[in-house]
């Protein structure tokens, strides 16, 4: 009796762990970032453009480093297919070119999707069900990238495989990397987002 019942609760959790899935390819939304990989740490807050058709990202954000009371605001761009990054100081109009080579989630473009043979961890509820509609079903899953050498965990909608969570871990090359998404919208508004204004140009890699 008690192995039937063992078996029967196994089954029943099978039944209901989600299939991984694959986000919207392009979407628009806004971000929270905490970033120490740079050797200073600092936390960005911005507008975040997604387009995995096309290999691209692109973040306007705002850059609160916690060693300064300042804050800088920045338009990083990202073309994964041209292993290219712009970074361009909102301010001073400044562009820093860099190539997109760095181990890690900078290294190659990385899916805001649940990867193939990653291991789920659990289901949970975002705010409360005792109002009608008032609570968001969520997953969360775990996955190691071996061949670039870090951890990833990540959170997402059960319905419609929305990104809430991306959190990145190496303890020797890039530290942790941790990001929220919100307020996402499936499309592009504005492609051009994606492309580099003419103070860059001149910028030599």
């Amino acid at each position: 009796m008690w192995k039937i019942g063992v078996l029967a609760l196994v089954a029943f959790a099978a039944a209901q762990a989600p299939e991984r899935c694959d986000s919207p390819p392009q979407w628009h939304g806004d971000i929270n970032m905490f970033d120490p990989s740079e050797g200073h740490e600092f936390a960005v807050e911005g507008q975040y453009y997604y387009d995995k058709t096309n290999l691209r990202k692109a973040r306007i954000e705002r850059v609160d480093e916690t060693r300064n009371t300042s804050h800088r605001y920045v338009h990083v761009i990202e073309l994964f297919g041209e292993h290219k990054r712009f970074d361009i100081d909102l301010q001073t109009r400044e562009c820093v070119a860099t190539p997109l080579n760095r181990p890690g989630p900078l290294d190659g473009f990385h899916p805001h999707d649940v990867p193939i043979g990653a291991q789920f961890r659990g289901l949970f509820d975002l705010g409360s069900d005792v109002v009608e509609q008032s609570h968001l079903e969520c997953s969360s899953w775990d996955y190691e990238f071996k061949d670039r050498g870090y951890f990833w965990h990540g959170t997402f909608t059960t319905h419609g495989c929305i990104p809430l969570r991306s959190d990145s871990f190496n303890s020797t090359e890039f530290g942790a990397r941790f990001e929220e998404f919100y307020n996402i919208v499936a499309g592009l508004p504005d492609p051009s987002v994606f492309v580099p204004p003419k103070e860059c140009t001149q910028s030599k890699f």
